[in-house]
């Protein structure tokens, strides 16, 4: 039974939350402000947490920060659930203090829980790709020998297959028919559709100082992280320019960008490559040291949108890529809509 930790300072709301989720059999902890959240979470575990944005003592996002710096809780997923918080700043900002969704009341109790475990089985799936890197680190031959099997299966791969032996996503031949798919059915029932591309900085740089093995073991973990912070029903791939594409279906504008924003975050936080790799392939620190985190840049486009004519799916690819250009034209580590793009 999972565990669900629900912090708001509405008794009212608590009370309706806690039987929302006892209803689809959750275990249910309380807190009414964020200090007894977070002694709560440390005491308890929870599975997962809801904040509440606006909360007397401590509020939602100082909770969340405080819940993230710590390494008994900072793996905890949290979403935020607040009336008060609205802009698209506050939305951000939960992003990038490490939530997981962000939420706005009045919410239909339904999507919610879909929303929770849908979290909850993304959570379990990263704890074991962790797991599995983790082990990596620290075995040479591991590392190697399962990045050449990567490579063996590169050379013998079929056309027709669907998978990047790489990383385990879609290929990008395939990525082009779901995008197809995708355009058509949005295009004939109106539902909204979203492009996110990825563009991973400087990584030309990585591999002629460092060696393909190892842009093939950082490619792996953004692949990880990446997957992490999407849904079931998203279509990712990985791009042959060493990027990554993610299709949005039922996703608009607003809700692409604030994914891509959150996988941004994600992806410029990450440490690749830690001591226990470097002490591990016998590399000199000195020359790895400016590879530990890599910047990205993302392109965000979407469909349909007032005023924006797209007539298929080719032309919301270049959308994206417009978009992506503009975000790497004004610097590293940026997201940008295409939408934005016009309007600059």
């Amino acid at each position: 039974m999972p565990k669900v930790l629900l912090a708001d300072d509405n008794e009212e709301m608590r009370d309706t939350l806690e039987r929302i989720f006892s209803f689809y059999q959750f275990e249910v902890l309380t807190a009414a402000n964020g200090f007894e959240a977070v002694d709560i979470a440390k005491k308890s575990d929870p599975d997962i947490i809801l904040l509440d944005g606006m909360m007397p003592e401590m509020d939602g996002f100082d909770a969340c920060k405080v819940l993230k710096s710590s390494d008994k809780t900072k793996d905890i997923p949290i979403v935020f659930l607040t009336a008060n918080y609205t802009d698209v700043q506050d939305r951000i900002k939960g992003f990038e203090l490490g939530a997981d969704d962000y939420l706005l009341k009045p919410f239909n109790s339904k999507e919610l829980v879909t929303r929770v475990k849908s979290i909850l089985k993304r959570t379990e799936m990263f704890r074991l790709i962790k797991k599995e890197n983790e082990e990596l680190t620290y075995k040479n031959k591991s590392i190697r020998q399962e990045l050449e099997d990567f490579l063996e299966r590169t050379k013998k791969i079929d056309e027709n297959s669907i998978i990047d032996p790489l990383t385990g996503l879609y290929n990008f031949e395939f990525f082009k028919r779901r995008l197809r798919e995708e355009f058509l059915r949005a295009s004939r029932y109106e539902s909204p559709l979203s492009l996110v591309i990825i563009g991973v900085n400087n990584f030309e740089k990585l591999n002629e100082t460092l060696g393909y093995q190892l842009g093939n073991y950082v490619i792996i973990r953004m692949a990880n992280y990446i997957l992490n912070k999407t849904r079931e029903v998203d279509i990712l791939c990985h791009h042959q320019d060493d990027g990554f594409c993610i299709l949005l279906p039922q996703t608009n504008e607003q809700g692409g960008f604030n994914k891509a924003e959150r996988i941004r975050v994600a992806l410029s936080n990450a440490e690749y490559i830690d001591d226990a790799v470097i002490d591990t392939i016998k590399f000199a620190r000195r020359r790895i040291t400016e590879h530990r985190h890599i910047t990205v840049n993302l392109g965000v486009a979407s469909y349909p949108h007032e005023g924006i004519t797209c007539n298929d799916e080719n032309e919301l690819f270049k959308m994206a890529q417009e978009a992506l250009s503009h975000s790497k034209a004004n610097g590293q580590n940026l997201t940008m809509s295409y939408v934005q793009n016009m309007v600059s």
